[in-house]
C-alpha cells in the first residue's frame, strides 16, 4: 500500500471518537451504579429514620398507654392512638390486651389497613410491676411515604452524579483531544505522506520534546532508519534463504532414512520419499494421510508411538524404539524409530525411521532357536523354567492357583533302540503336538525338559477344578494313541504324569517340580499310564 492510498482514520474507527464513546459509556454506567446504590442507601436510611421516629413516639406514650391498658380506659387509649395515627409515617395504631383483645385502634386519615406494611410492636407492662405484661402496642408504618422519601433522595443524588459524570467525560475528552489524539493524528498524516526508504524524518513540536509524543516521534524516526536498512538487506537474505531451502530439500528427499513431521495429534505434516518406500505407501497416498491419524494408519501399536511422543516432550530428548508397522499382506515389517519434540518448534513432532525388517527377522529367529527345542518346537528347558517362574510369581501376586505337571514317556527307549533315532524323533514330535492340543494354547505352557521328559503348567487351575481332570485325561488319551512311523509301522508309548498345585504343594518352582516328580514316581511304581496328585493327598486315575 502506497502512502497516497493509505486509509485515513474516520468515524468510529477514530481513536479520539472511540475514547469519547468509552468515556461517555463509563460515565453512564457509573451514574447508573451510583443511582442504584444511592436509592438503596436512601431507602434503607429513610426506613431506619422512620422506625426511629416511630419508636421514639411509642416510647413517649409508653407510660400513658400502660396506665390506660391497666385501667382499661378506652377514652384515654383512643386519644393516644389517634394522636400517633396523625403522624404521616404511621398508618394504623392498635392497643391489645394481654389476651389479644383490641382495646383501642387509630387509623390515619386517608390510610388503608395493609397487612404487608412494616409492623412495630412493643409490649405494654404494668405501671406498678415492670415484669407484668398487660398488653401490646402495635404500630403499622406508612411504607408508601417512606419509599417516596427514599426515591426523592435517590433521584436527587443520581441526577447530581450523572451531571458530574457528564462534566468529567467532557473534560477528559477535550484534554485527550488536545494532548494525545490531535498530535497522534498529525503524526499519522506525516507518516502517510512519506515514501518507504526516504531520507525524510518527522519533526518534533517544541511542546512535545520531553513527553510521550516526543518519544513516539523519536521511535518512529528510528524505525524509518531501520526500515531503509532492512529494505536493502531483504533481497539478499531472501536469496540466501531460498538457496538454503533448496539444499535442505535435496538432503530431505535424498536421505536414506524415512523422515516425517507430525502435528500434536499425530497427523502428517510432511514426509520424504524414503518414508513412502519404508511404510509401503505411495507418496500421493502418504500426503492424503495429512487428514487422518498417521500414527494409527502406519504403526501396528500406535499407543507405543504416542507414549514415545509424550516421553520426548517431557524429557526434552530423542526417544527411540523398534516398532512394527501395519502389515501389508502377511509380511511383518519393522523399523527403528527416533522421536523428538523441538522445544521451539511449536506443536510438532519430528521422526526418523530405518527399515530393520531383515535384522528383526534374524533376531526373532535367533531368539526362537535359543528358547525352543529344535526338534519339537516346544519351549526348551531353560526357557520353560523361566516361563514357569513367571507363572508362579504371577500366581503369588494375584493369590491365584497354578498346576504343574511333569510328564515322562514310558517305553520310549525301546522304540529308539528298536526302530532307530529317526523313529524316536518322530514319536517325540507327535507327542509334542498332542500335548499342545490338550492344553489351552493362549495361557498354558508345554516345554521339553530333555529326552522324553516334558513339563506342563496350567494357569488358574487348582486341584479341585474340573479343567485339571479334563486336561490330564486328554494328555493320557492323546499320548496313548499309536504313532505311525515313516516305514508304516505303528508304535505306542506309555505315559506317567505327576501333578502339583500351588500354593497347596509349594510356593516356588523348585518345590512344585519336586512334588510333581514324587507324584510321577508314584505313578511309575503303580502301573504307569495314569496321573497322580502330589502329597499330602495322593490320588491316581487311569483311563477307562
Amino acid at each position: 500500500m502506497t502512502p497516497s492510498t493509505a486509509p485515513r482514520v474516520r468515524g468510529v474507527h477514530s481513536l479520539q471518537i472511540r475514547f469519547m464513546l468509552l468515556v461517555v459509556a463509563s460515565a453512564t454506567l457509573l451514574a447508573l451504579a451510583a443511582a442504584t446504590i444511592a436509592y438503596q442507601l436512601g431507602q434503607a436510611r429513610a426506613l431506619a429514620n422512620s422506625r426511629s421516629s416511630v419508636e421514639a413516639l411509642a416510647a413517649a406514650v409508653e407510660k400513658t398507654v400502660s396506665i390506660g391498658v391497666y385501667a382499661e380506659d378506652e377514652v384515654l387509649l383512643h386519644e393516644v392512638t389517634s394522636g400517633l395515627a396523625s403522624n404521616e409515617l404511621v398508618d394504623v395504631v392498635e392497643v391489645l390486651s394481654a389476651d389479644g383483645r383490641a382495646i383501642a385502634k387509630g387509623l390515619r386519615q386517608g390510610a388503608r389497613e395493609d397487612t404487608g406494611a412494616t409492623l412495630l410492636t412493643r409490649p405494654v407492662v404494668s405501671p406498678f410491676d415492670a415484669r407484668e405484661v398487660v398488653g401490646q402496642l402495635r404500630i403499622r408504618l406508612n411504607d408508601a411515604k417512606v419509599r417516596a422519601d427514599a426515591n426523592q433522595e435517590a433521584y436527587t443524588l443520581a441526577a447530581a452524579m450523572a451531571g458530574q459524570a457528564a462534566l468529567l467525560a467532557l473534560v477528559l475528552y477535550l484534554l485527550a483531544a488536545r494532548m494525545v489524539s490531535g498530535p497522534i493524528v498529525r503524526l499519522a498524516d506525516a507518516l502517510r505522506r512519506m515514501k518507504p526508504g526516504a531520507a525524510e524524518r518527522l519533526q518534533t513540536p517544541p511542546r512535545h520534546v520531553a513527553d510521550e509524543i516526543g518519544v513516539l516521534i523519536s521511535g518512529a524516526n528510528a524505525l524509518l532508519e531501520a526500515n531503509e536498512t532492512a529494505l536493502r538487506n531483504e533481497r539478499r537474505l531472501r536469496a540466501e534463504v531460498e538457496a538454503m531451502e533448496a539444499r535442505y530439500r535435496q538432503i530431505f528427499d535424498a536421505s536414506s532414512a524415512g523422515i516425517f513431521v507430525l502435528d500434536g495429534i499425530g497427523r502428517l505434516i510432511n514426509g520424504n520419499p524414503t518414508m513412502s518406500r519404508v511404510v509401503g505407501v505411495p507418496m500421493a497416498a502418504l500426503r492424503e494421510l495429512g487428514e487422518q491419524d498417521f500414527v494409527a494408519a502406519v504403526f501396528n501399536r500406535p499407543e507405543l508411538v504416542r507414549q514415545m511422543m509424550a516421553d520426548a516432550a517431557a524429557r526434552g530428548e530423542t526417544v527411540s524404539a523398534d516398532l512394527e508397522l501395519v502389515p501389508l499382506g502377511e509380511a511383518r515389517r519393522w523399523v527403528h524409530c527416533l522421536i523428538s519434540v523441538p522445544r521451539d518448534g511449536g506443536n510438532t513432532v519430528e521422526g526418523v525411521i530405518y527399515d530393520i525388517t531383515e535384522r528383526k527377522s534374524d533376531e526373532n529367529a535367533v531368539r526362537h532357536r535359543a528358547e525352543h527345542d529344535g526338534l519339537t518346537s516346544l519351549k526348551n528347558r531353560d526357557a520353560g523354567l523361566a516361563v514357569l517362574a513367571r507363572f508362579v510369581a504371577d500366581a503369588r501376586t494375584r493369590r491365584a492357583v497354578l498346576t504343574v505337571a511333569c510328564i515322562d514317556l514310558d517305553g520310549f527307549k525301546q522304540i529308539n533302540d528298536t526302530h532307530g533315532h529317526a523313529a524316536g524323533d518322530a514319536v517325540l514330535v507327535a507327542c509334542a503336538e498332542r500335548m499342545r492340543a490338550a492344553v489351552r494354547r493362549a495361557s498354558d505352557l508345554v516345554a521339553r525338559l530333555g529326552g522324553d521328559e516334558f513339563l506342563v503348567a496350567l494357569r488358574d487351575v487348582g486341584p479341585g477344578d474340573g479343567v485339571l481332570s479334563q486336561v490330564m485325561q486328554a494328555l493320557l488319551e492323546g499320548l496313548a494313541q499309536p504313532v505311525r512311523l515313516a516305514s508304516g509301522v505303528e508304535v505306542r508309548v506309555g505315559v506317567s504324569i505327576g501333578v502339583a498345585c500351588a500354593p497347596l504343594h509349594g510356593s516356588d518352582p523348585l518345590q512344585l517340580m519336586h512334588a510333581a516328580d514324587e507324584a510321577l514316581y508314584h505313578v511309575k511304581r503303580n502301573g504307569k499310564l495314569a496321573f497322580a496328585l502330589a502329597l499330602p493327598a495322593l490320588a491316581s486315575s487311569t483311563p477307562a
